[in-house]
C-alpha cells in the first residue's frame, strides 16, 4: 500500500514538472486543459513589453487599438473591439525573474518554460531567454538644416518632495539630469521643445547648466508665469544657431479646478538665413490609468479647441505661417483631438514619414502620443520626422535610477520626435 501511494505521489510530482511543447494557438484553444502545467511555447515570440515583474510576449509587435481605429470617445466602433479581442489572444503575460533593464521590446525570445496560471498567465523562476535586438542609432543632422527635437521628460523637477518626486533621492536627481543631457547631446538639437519640466526657472537651469558644461552653448524660454501649473514645458535652443523671436505666447486656460492647459508658442529665426519659424509645444490631459477614453477626452478636446485659438493669434503676432506642432498629446493617431487639428489644416508629419512606428508603449501595445503636425508652409520645409527609440523600448519602471545605470536610455517613458528641417 505504501509503495503505491508513494509511486502515485512520485508520478503526480513528475507530472508537475514535465515540460510540454505547445504553440501558442493550441493553448488559445484550450487554456482550461494547460493549467498548473508546465509548457514550453513552440511559436515564435518577440517582446512587446517590460513591466514591473512581467514581460508580454506575442509573435509579433501588437498596436493600441486607438492607434489604429476610432475609439470609444467617438462612438463605437467595431473594427476597434476586433483589434482589441485580437490583441488579447495573440498577446501572453509571464512572471519571471528577468534582467528587466536588459530586455528591451522588440527583442525575439529564444526560449521560455513556465507553469500556466488559473488567469491565463505564466510563471517561471527561470526568466525568459532573449536575443537582444540593436540599439536604435539616429543619424547627425545633414549640413543646412535645422533639427528640432519634441521630448517629454517625465517630471522633471529642480525641487524634490513634491507630488511627482516623493521617492526621488538628490543622486537620483543628478543621475536622470545626466542620462537627459546624454541624450539631449547624442541628438544634437537645434531647438528642444519639453513636456513635464517643472513650471518657472528652476528645471530649466539646472538642465541648462548641466547642458553647457562641455562648451555647449544652450539658452531656454520658460513657460509664461501665468500658467501657475506646477508642471508644464519650455523651449532649449543653441544660442549659435537660433534666437528667440518676441515674447512667447500662451494659450492658458483652466480646464478643471486641477488642471491647466499646458499649451504655448515661440518664434524662432535662424540667424544664418534669417528665416523664421513658429514651435508650439503642447501638453494635453493624460488619460487616468484603468479608465476608458471617456473619462479626460472631454478634457483634452478643451485643450485642443484652446491651442486651436491661440495658433492664428500667434501667426499674427509674429508674422509667419511656417508652424510646428509637437508635444505629448496623450492621444494615440485616432482619437478625436489628433483628428480634430488634422482637419483644421495641420498635416500629421509622423503619419506622412513613418506611419507604422510609435513613440510610447504600454502594457504591451505600442502607438504615438508623441505627435508632429506642422502648418501647410511648414509642411514643404520638412526633410525628416522620426521618433528616437531611447525609452519606451525600456524597463517600465525607474530601475534604471536604482540600479545605477548611467547610460542615456530611459530617462523618460517616451520617446522623443526628431525633425529635420530646412527652412526658406
Amino acid at each position: 500500500m505504501r509503495k503505491s501511494v508513494f509511486f502515485f505521489l512520485l508520478c503526480f510530482a513528475f507530472s508537475l514538472h514535465a515540460v510540454e511543447r505547445v504553440s501558442l494557438a493550441t493553448l488559445q484553444s484550450d487554456w482550461d486543459r494547460y493549467t498548473n502545467r508546465m509548457v514550453e511555447v513552440t511559436t515564435p515570440l518577440v517582446v512587446c513589453g517590460s513591466f514591473y515583474d512581467s514581460l508580454v510576449l506575442a509573435p509579433e509587435r501588437i498596436y493600441c487599438p486607438e492607434e489604429r481605429a476610432v475609439g470609444l470617445a467617438d462612438g463605437d466602433s467595431t473594427v476597434y473591439w476586433q483589434i482589441v479581442e485580437a490583441n488579447r489572444k495573440a498577446s501572453i503575460v509571464v512572471h519571471c525573474r528577468n534582467n528587466y533593464y536588459k530586455v528591451r521590446t522588440g527583442d525575439r525570445v529564444r526560449s521560455f518554460k513556465a507553469r500556466v496560471t488559473k488567469e491565463r498567465h505564466f510563471v517561471t523562476g527561470q526568466g525568459v531567454k532573449t536575443s537582444h535586438s540593436k540599439a536604435d542609432r539616429l543619424a547627425k543632422p545633414k549640413k543646412g538644416t535645422l533639427r528640432i527635437v519634441g521630448a517629454n521628460i517625465e517630471n522633471y523637477f529642480a525641487d524634490l518632495g513634491g507630488y511627482a518626486t516623493k521617492r526621488t533621492t538628490p543622486k537620483q536627481q543628478a543621475l536622470k539630469t545626466q542620462k537627459v543631457v546624454k541624450a539631449m547631446r547624442a541628438m544634437r538639437p537645434d531647438i528642444v521643445a519639453l513636456c513635464e519640466i517643472q513650471v518657472g526657472n528652476k528645471a530649466p537651469q539646472m538642465l541648462i547648466e548641466a547642458l553647457n558644461k562641455k562648451g555647449a552653448q544652450y539658452a531656454y524660454v520658460a513657460m509664461p508665469q501665468a500658467d501657475k501649473d506646477r508642471i508644464g514645458g519650455c523651449f532649449l535652443y543653441r544660442t549659435d544657431h537660433v534666437r528667440p523671436y518676441e515674447q512667447p505666447m500662451s494659450a492658458y486656460r483652466d480646464t478643471t479646478a486641477h488642471y491647466y492647459g499646458r499649451m504655448f508658442a515661440m518664434a524662432f529665426e535662424e540667424i544664418a538665413s534669417g528665416e523664421r519659424l513658429i514651435v508650439s509645444v503642447n501638453h494635453l490631459k493624460s488619460k487616468r490609468p484603468g479608465r476608458t477614453q471617456y473619462d479626460t477626452n472631454l478634457k483634452r478636446m478643451d485643450n485642443t479647441d484652446s491651442l486651436l485659438v491661440m495658433l492664428p493669434k500667434a501667426v499674427e503676432t509674429f508674422g509667419d505661417a511656417d508652424v510646428l506642432l509637437l508635444g505629448d498629446y496623450n492621444c494615440y493617431t485616432q482619437e478625436q483631438p489628433i483628428q480634430t487639428i488634422v482637419r483644421a489644416g495641420y498635416e500629421d508629419q509622423l503619419m506622412r514619414f513613418c506611419p507604422d512606428n510609435y513613440s510610447y508603449v504600454y502594457k504591451g501595445e505600442m502607438g504615438y502620443l508623441d505627435r508632429c503636425f506642422a502648418s501647410p508652409s511648414m509642411a514643404t520645409q520638412i526633410v525628416q520626422v522620426r521618433p528616437w527609440h531611447v525609452n519606451a523600448d525600456w524597463y517600465y519602471q525607474h530601475g534604471a535610477f536604482k540600479m545605477k545605470d548611467k547610460s542615456l536610455h530611459r530617462y523618460a517613458d517616451h520617446d522623443p520626435i526628431v525633425v529635420d528641417l530646412h527652412l526658406r
